[in-house]
């Protein structure tokens, strides 16, 4: 029988912490506006789990609705960036901001999204699909 291993992760102060045994369905940068805001950095990555087996096991996450059916995730006491949940284009998301997991080396990015509106001086230097607005790859690798 193999072992399954929690994935786990939390906020900085370290009052808010979450965990599942689910697999990752998704992990990927964004580069939309919103995303910097919520942030202060010039690209987010995130790692998508089903919602429904994601734990909170000390407090749960404080939650702020940025826009309408979209909520962002975060820590009440440090304000930590926490989970974006949402739909987009028909598909329910609830993602967790890679920077907060115990292990981020686990969660590889396999694509950017919304790299159309990404800050014109910056970019990620990889081969992964670069995808616009509609979630249509419309280049591989860097801006050149």
């Amino acid at each position: 029988m193999t072992e399954t291993k929690k994935t786990t992760g939390g906020c900085l102060c370290g009052a808010v912490r979450y965990e599942t045994d689910a697999d990752s369905e998704w992990a990927w940068y964004c580069h939309c506006h919103s995303c910097r805001k919520h942030t202060g950095a010039p690209v987010v990555m995130f790692v998508g789990f089903p919602e429904e087996k994601v734990e909170w096991p000390a407090r749960e996450r404080a939650l702020y609705e940025s826009s309408p059916g979209v909520f962002r995730g975060f820590c009440r006491d440090c304000g930590t960036p926490l989970t974006y949940e949402g739909v987009w284009k028909g598909v329910k998301l609830f993602e967790v901001h890679i920077g907060t997991l115990d292990e981020p080396d686990k969660f590889p990015p396999n694509k950017h999204c919304l790299h159309n509106e990404r800050i014109a001086w910056f970019d990620v230097s990889d081969e992964l699909r670069r995808d616009d607005a509609e979630g249509k790859p419309y280049r591989y690798g860097p801006a050149v």
